[in-house]
């Protein structure tokens, strides 16, 4: 299991790690979150000098942070530029194949809050049943089975925390945490097995695990008493 830490500010931009994990093999979306670790501190210290000038520059007492920003401008300037091919890539692709993923993963969800742990490659599974839907509401990309194999076994290791920003988007009114939505999710999909079997439908050797860091923690600014470099 791979372990992803989210600090106070990086849950800001949870829909950008949502788009990061769209990339085709986790060693891609590693590198896409890290990226998107590095933009997110551009973006701190655009905010810092938003709010207090450019004589944070000058202070004393942030010697230290000037001297890591000028050493680190050019790793934060190739994680722009990265970036923007993710984005590419999700807008082209991906981000089609991560909503179907999703998609499934909900369906997989429901069969097991309402116990009836169906299988995903059978017949009438879940993959056949999505299958179904998609060709009675014409939803493009959804209607071969083969292909909708293929998108789940790419992407059901980190379909739990877009499941989990859909329903908090559109159930703003329970303040759900994001995060620990995501995990129960994860977990769900980890502990539970199709009937009949005693394998998982989703191997934790597969998945992201998201795990929320306090504000206190993460790349500091202006001597926190904090490392400067990304977790």
């Amino acid at each position: 299991m791979i372990e992803i830490h989210i600090n106070e500010p990086e849950l800001q931009s949870i829909d950008l790690f949502r788009a990061a994990l769209s990339e085709e093999t986790d060693e891609q979306r590693q590198q896409a979150i890290a990226f998107l670790k590095q933009d997110i501190v551009t973006s701190r210290l655009e905010s810092l000098t938003g709010e207090q000038g450019e004589c944070w520059f000058s202070d004393p007492t942030n010697v230290e942070l000037v001297q890591w920003v000028a050493r680190t401008e050019i790793v934060r300037h190739e994680a722009a530029i990265e970036l923007m091919q993710n984005a590419r890539r999700y807008d082209d692709i991906n981000g089609r194949k991560l909503n179907i993923a999703e998609h499934i993963g909900t369906q997989i969800w429901l069969s097991i809050q309402e116990g009836k742990l169906e299988g995903v490659y059978s017949g009438t599974g879940i993959l056949q049943q999505v299958r179904d839907d998609a060709k009675d509401t014409k939803v493009r990309g959804a209607r071969d089975k083969d292909l909708l194999r293929e998108i789940w076994r790419c992407y059901r290791g980190v379909v739990h925390l877009g499941m989990a920003i859909t329903v908090c988007e559109e159930n703003p009114e329970h303040g759900m945490n994001i995060i620990g939505l995501s995990e129960i999710f994860r977990r769900g999909f980890s502990e539970s097995c199709p009937k009949g079997t005693s394998k998982p439908y989703v191997s934790p050797s597969e998945q992201f695990s998201f795990v929320y860091l306090s504000k206190l923690r993460g790349p500091r600014f202006q001597n926190r008493g904090l490392s400067f470099d990304i977790d």
